[in-house]
């Protein structure tokens, strides 16, 4: 009996060890087949990925290949109309000493159908006949801060009492102006909240005190008294702001303004943009605004028009040749 026995335990003792020989064998071998799978779907994404990204740089070749080919085509085809418009004899020597800046003859009478008449054209040789040219005087200009007294950044004033009198007035223009900006150091919402807010509030307690304002308003306005000026819905940036924004919030302000008042007006009021753009001033001058005040010009710049008593001026961008010029 003990011998049957012993020999059941041999025997069960060598199954069992046959057994942990298969699992151990069987557990090796699923882990290096999955290991290497698992690094073959690694491989596997990262030659997609780079295949990928190779794809996307081939496109963007081909997209920059088919718009260099458009501009170029544009550029020849407003080559060949400004050319067919404008006849070689009537252009002269604009400059004769630099002999790079080309003019065009005072009695020319362009027709309204060339292109750089109306929109900004590719022929960059052509500038209109102005008197100052402000890359020119950017170049003569040395941009220096002298303390000029009363007016810092100008030079010393004196006035003598003499020279004024019944017959020779000497005319102050005094013009009071606050203004509520739409985002600056705030955010909309905070210059809402602290500042716009208090405005309207203000305004819907003062207008029922008096009934007939709105009516001396328009009464005022009708009359000339009292004038618009601008009319947007906001003095936009000049810098950064597309074209087609800064028409936008005009035709808001003036549609508003034809509805309720019967108003559409004819100066522009642009006092604290940071620079002064030329799209802008043709911008306008295409909306039909007759004259326009700008103040943030660079001090040396204001100096040196005041120098030449020729801060009042009609302002002529470079493309253009007798149109666009704003007051």
């Amino acid at each position: 009996m003990k011998l049957k026995f012993k020999r059941a335990l041999t025997i069960a003792a060598f199954f069992l060890l046959i057994l942990i020989v298969l699992m151990v064998y069987t557990f090796n071998n699923f882990t290096d087949i999955y290991g290497r799978r698992k690094l073959s779907i690694a491989e596997d994404f990262q030659e997609n990925k780079w295949l990928h990204f190779e794809n996307r740089i081939r496109q963007l070749e081909n997209g920059l290949n088919e718009h260099h080919e458009a501009v170029n085509q544009i550029r020849l085809a407003m080559k060949n109309i400004i050319s067919s418009s404008v006849p070689s004899s009537v252009l002269k020597p604009f400059n004769q000493t630099s002999g790079r800046i080309y003019g065009v003859q005072t009695n020319l009478q362009p027709e309204s159908e060339m292109i750089y008449e109306s929109d900004c054209s590719f022929r960059t040789t052509v500038e209109s006949n102005s008197d100052i040219s402000m890359l020119d005087v950017y170049e003569q200009n040395g941009f220096e801060n002298k303390d000029g007294g009363v007016w810092k950044q100008g030079w010393k004033i004196e006035i003598d009492e003499k020279d004024w009198n019944r017959n020779n007035i000497l005319k102050v223009f005094v013009v009071p102006h606050s203004h509520n900006d739409p985002g600056w150091i705030k955010t909309i919402e905070e210059y809402y909240i602290s500042q716009t807010k208090h405005i309207l509030n203000n305004m819907l307690n003062k207008l029922p005190e008096d009934p007939q304002a709105k009516e001396q308003v328009k009464s005022l306005i009708k009359n000339g008294q009292l004038e618009i000026v601008s009319g947007g819905w906001v003095m936009n940036d000049e810098a950064n702001s597309h074209w087609i924004s800064i028409i936008q919030q005009y035709t808001d302000g003036h549609q508003w303004l034809q509805q309720n008042l019967n108003y559409t007006p004819k100066s522009s009021w642009s006092i604290d943009p940071f620079g002064l753009s030329v799209t802008q001033a043709a911008l306008l001058k295409e909306m039909g605004f007759h004259h326009m005040l700008i103040q943030r010009v660079h001090y040396s710049i204001k100096k040196y028009f005041a120098n030449l008593h020729q801060l009042e001026f009609r302002w002529r961008q470079m493309w253009a040749i007798n149109v666009h010029k704003m007051y």
